[in-house]
């Protein structure tokens, strides 16, 4: 299979683009397009020009996003932030730079938090979901790096290892069972990946 060519395109590809476009988010696109949100990530580790239409579509939606939402001071209201924050939560998993695509200190989205249920709700719905895409990027650079891809697994793994309280409780309340059982078997998938990560650092290093 080609990684960069458009002669093996699949089918949902052009319907999960335009969704990108007009959502900005993934799991949105992905249903859009009829398919699972982990696809498109799949897609995008095994083909370059994919993952060049993904970025273009992203753009696009963030200059539109961003023409639209500002406000006259220049700051997005609270409404506004708050969409923009949970959808980059939702790709990302990380806190610090959603804040900063909805343009608020990382201080304004914990103190909404600790304030607003429904937004703690949504908070952990979103990073729910990012954390299951990051997982499974990881997973998949373990398992078949794409050369043409950079992933930085270090500061996954951080990310990874740093919500785990909040995503074992997420996932224990949907699945009805205890947070410690999942609290532990997320630890031991990360330790798994820290070790993959160490033995092909290991490998690289006596030239393998």
């Amino acid at each position: 299979m080609s990684r960069s060519g458009s002669a093996d395109r699949h089918a949902w590809e052009d319907d999960f683009i335009a969704g990108l476009r007009e959502y900005g988010m993934v799991s949105r696109a992905a249903k859009a397009a009829g398919v699972k949100s982990g696809s498109p990530y799949s897609r995008r580790k095994r083909s370059a020009e994919f993952g060049q239409r993904w970025e273009r579509a992203l753009a696009a939606f963030r200059a539109k996003d961003s023409t639209r939402l500002r406000n006259r001071a220049g700051k997005p209201s609270p409404r506004q932030w708050k969409r923009i924050f949970l959808e980059r939560l939702a790709e990302s998993s990380n806190v610090s730079a959603s804040a900063k695509e909805a343009n608020i200190p990382p201080r304004e989205a914990y103190r909404l938090r600790r304030a607003d249920r429904d937004f703690a709700a949504a908070w952990r719905s979103a990073l729910f979901e990012g954390y299951a895409n990051l997982e499974m990027e990881v997973l998949g650079h373990l398992r078949d790096p794409a050369p043409d891809r950079k992933m930085d697994v270090a500061s996954a793994l951080r990310l990874l290892a740093a919500h785990k309280d909040t995503i074992a409780a997420e996932r224990a309340t949907r699945a009805n069972v205890s947070a410690g059982e999942v609290r532990a078997s997320i630890e031991r998938k990360v330790e798994i990946f820290r070790q993959q990560v160490a033995a092909e650092k290991e490998r690289k290093a006596r030239g393998g």
